[in-house]
Formats: C-alpha cells, structure tokens, sequence
C-alpha cells in the first residue's frame, strides 16, 4: 500500500468513527509511525508505506477509534512548550492546565528563588514548566501513585530538572518549612459528571480525575492542611471545574487568604482559583 492510500484511508476511518481534528490527530500519527508528515506525501506519497509500519498504523488508528487518548498511542505530548512522557496510569496534559502555571507565574513574579510545593503532580509538567521559568526557584512535586510517579521521574531526567520529586499521598504529606507557591490540580469531577465526560477519560486514572463532595474534596482537605505552610505572601493555586470557581473560592476565604481571584481559560471557562496569605 502506498503512502497516500495509507492516509486516505486512515482518514476514512478516523472520520467515519467521528473523531474531532482528524487532519491534526492523524498527522500526528503518521509521523509517528513513518516520520513523514502531511506536507511530505506531496513528494513522497507513492512510496511503498511498508507492511509492519501499516499494521503498527492502522492498529493505533483502530485505538483511537475506539476512544483510546492520541497522547498515550504517540507516548508523549506537549505542555507549555515542552514535551513530556506519558502513558496508561497518568492523567494526559490539557491545555487548560497550562493557564495554572501563568497563573502562578504572574503571582511570582519578583520573587527571585521562590519555594514551590506542586500536589497531585502526575507527570510532573506543571513543576518542570514552573521551573523553566523560575530558574532560581526550589520546587517539590508529590505525587501518590507509583504509576504516575514512574512518567514524573522519567520526564524529569528527561528535562535535566532539579524538581525534588516524592512518593507521597499529598493528603499525608508533611511539608517541611514555609512556600511562596503551593499549586495544585488535584482530581475535581463530581460522580454526577462522569456521563459528561469524553470517551477518552475511560483510559485515564479515575483517581486522578474524580472527587468527592461534588468535586470539592481536595479542594477543603489540600486548602486546610497546606494553607498554613505559605509564608506570608504566599499564594495557593488550584486548577478547578468550570463551575466550581466560586466554591472554591469560598474554601479560601474561610481559610483565612486574601486577594482571591477566578481566573478564565482561553475558552472562556473558570479555571483557576489563587489566593495570598497575607499575614
């Protein structure tokens, strides 16, 4: 089969299983499996595409079908400009992440070597993109599950990053010390929501994802146990639900931190929700 047949009909498939972006997504696979991408069938189309590489191909794409995540069948995907690991047992980077750490950027800035503790921190990009940008910072990143934890330590050598990680339930943990940053985006669907989410989330960690008290466990049990390990200035960031921006909110206020805000995502979404322990 040739090159362009194997994207023809990939494209077929793709489309006829109601796979949104299909151009984008199966791009991406086709340059994961014959390193020539969309641009390159002009010249290279009539190449004979090999039988292992259609297998390997048409196998992913009958994955992706089925609602398996683009990110685990390419092993990696992008976030805040970098790439990173990830695979069964860790939660896939989303865009809407990357506005928690602008976030806790621009509550940062001037600080020249800030003290950052990230929760709930999985493949660990949210720790290795703030400290891309915090060259002069000291960040812990915790993380519970020994699956997740495998993809954080991968993509830390992966980045040569000086992220401390730790094996630890962020419910357990003792911070040791004081912060500038505490940030975290901890599991936030409440059970009433599963049958909104999309197919994909079937393959990631349900412990990553879903939380108690309509999805505002995390947010009361990290805020009281953390809240008092901000130095005074300290900010605490959560990345959380659409709705939940002024609940969460509210977690804070009660727990005594001030200039509180409800920040949107690009798509015009309640995203995160910051606060500063001003004394």
């Amino acid at each position: 089969m040739r090159l362009w047949e194997v994207w023809q009909r990939g494209k077929a498939l793709l489309e006829n299983a109601g796979i949104p972006h299909v151009n984008f997504e199966l791009g991406l696979l086709f340059e994961h499996t014959f390193c020539y991408n969309r641009v390159d069938l002009l010249g290279k189309g009539e190449e004979e595409a090999g039988e292992p590489a259609c297998e390997a191909f048409f196998a992913a794409v009958e994955r992706r079908r089925g609602g398996y995540p683009l990110q685990y069948l390419l092993g990696e995907w992008e976030f805040y400009g970098l790439p990173f690991f990830v695979g069964e047992g860790v939660l896939a980077p989303r865009a809407d992440t990357e506005r928690l750490v602008e976030i806790c950027l621009e509550r940062l800035a001037g600080r020249g070597e800030p003290r950052v503790l990230e929760l709930c921190s999985g493949s660990g990009c949210i720790a290795v993109a703030l400290e891309k940008h915090l060259p002069g910072g000291n960040i812990t990143a915790v993380e519970k599950s020994e699956q997740a934890y495998g993809y954080l330590l991968r993509n830390l050598e992966r980045h040569g990053s000086r992220v401390d990680p730790v094996l630890a339930d962020a419910l357990d943990y003792r911070p040791a010390g004081s912060y500038d940053l505490i940030a975290a985006n901890p599991p936030y669907v409440g059970e009433g929501e599963r049958g909104l989410l999309s197919a994909e989330t079937a393959f990631e960690p349900p412990e990553a994802l879903f939380a108690g008290e309509e999805g505002l466990y995390f947010y009361r049990e990290l805020t009281a146990r953390y809240a008092p390990a901000l130095r005074a200035g300290g900010v605490l960031a959560y990345e959380i639900g659409y709705a939940q921006g002024d609940a969460v909110a509210g977690i804070l206020q009660r727990a005594g931190l001030g200039d509180i805000r409800v920040e949107k995502d690009y798509g015009g979404n309640d995203r995160v929700v910051s606060g500063i322990r001003e004394t």
